[in-house]
């Protein structure tokens, strides 16, 4: 996901040069990526159910590294639409399946983590092919090529992974109890990606490196925020993480420590994801957790279809890239409020023998 959804902008600006796109064209390949994340997450849980959680899983990991190969002969705008659409469906597929898995394999909080942290390996790695990229054909058939190799790296996974329990529909399998979760998600999301989409319009220094170091903090995500949410519990540490997002977020600290703030946000930013399937775990029973990702996802698609239009509307508004930026973190604070107001249903007893251990 990392090397195929977020390096678009890598390709971007060879294909806006050399086929003549323009900016609403640019927009609308973008946005056929979210859309079809968003239809994935909606219809992810039924076919994930019903082809198996496995052979879903692994499935869409493969296609969605072809449709990146795909774009590379240059298949046409309304082809390079659809195949966007696809990519961003497929992805969702491997977002909520490979969670799924985890979790019914009963990896525990850092592993979830570490998990997520691979869109920060996915984006690091994608920066490499930008010395090899002599157009943006070749760009796209060199994360193609990456995106297959880190795939196959995955099938070794394949024989320890164990599939989840299949949904009961009763009382117990009510997501009541992660209501506001979802909304912090949602949030969340149109937050994010506000930051992500207007954080070059922000920067004094080159963009390369403040995205290879955001990068580098979003691969360690799990290694950090995996122990806290282990000791903590998922509200808890979402809070902490939301608190953390916000401060990255913060324009002034992009302006004067863009570095630091590049680093601070990619720590950060999957560490919300983690806390959030962690508390699933803790309120929900198992065969509610496939479920609950897959809307969850959903949530989080819509919010961040809607987030660069929020963010951009108010940058025209509001003095441009400074105005934009405050609208991602005003969304952010919006997300921290809404999970500082959800209830913790953790024993202090457990946070406390977790903390003790």
């Amino acid at each position: 996901m990392g090397a195929g959804r977020f390096a678009y902008a890598l390709v971007l600006p060879a294909m806006q040069a050399e086929l003549g796109l323009t900016f609403a064209q640019a927009g609308l390949l973008g946005s056929a990526n979210t859309v079809g994340y968003l239809l994935g997450a909606l219809i992810s849980h039924r076919v994930l159910a019903a082809v198996g959680y496995r052979r879903g899983f692994y499935a869409a990991l493969v296609l969605a590294s072809v449709t990146l190969l795909s774009l590379a002969p240059g298949p046409g705008f309304v082809m390079f639409v659809f195949l966007r659409l696809a990519q961003g469906v497929f992805g969702a597929f491997v977002f909520v399946g490979g969670a799924a898995l985890l979790m019914a394999s009963g990896s525990r909080s850092t592993g979830l983590g570490v998990y997520f942290g691979g869109v920060g390996l996915g984006i690091v790695m994608s920066t490499l092919i930008l010395p090899l990229m002599d157009d943006w054909q070749t760009g796209w058939l060199l994360l193609g090529l990456l995106s297959l190799l880190l795939a196959s790296v995955s099938f070794f996974a394949l024989p320890k992974v164990r599939e989840p329990p299949p949904h009961v529909v009763s009382g117990e399998g009510s997501l009541r109890g992660v209501t506001l979760a979802m909304v912090v998600y949602g949030l969340y999301g149109a937050g994010y990606i506000g930051y992500m989409t207007f954080v070059g319009a922000g920067l004094t220094v080159p963009l390369g490196t403040v995205w290879v170091i955001l990068g580098i903090g979003a691969a360690l995500n799990g290694y950090l925020w995996g122990p806290v949410v282990e000791r903590l519990g998922g509200v808890r540490a979402l809070r902490l993480i939301m608190a953390s997002l916000v401060l990255a977020s913060l324009y002034p600290l992009l302006v004067n420590l863009p570095y630091l703030s590049a680093f601070l946000f990619g720590i950060s930013f999957l560490g919300v994801i983690t806390a959030i399937t962690s508390l699933f775990r803790e309120r929900l029973p198992a065969a509610a957790w496939s479920r609950a990702m897959g809307l969850s996802t959903a949530m989080f698609a819509f919010g961040q279809a809607v987030g660069p239009s929020v963010s951009g509307l108010a940058g025209e508004l509001l003095g441009g890239a400074a105005g934009a930026l405050w609208s991602a973190t005003a969304l952010l604070v919006a997300a921290l409020v809404v999970a500082l107001v959800a209830r913790d249903r953790r024993p202090m007893a457990q946070v406390s023998a977790n903390v003790k251990s």
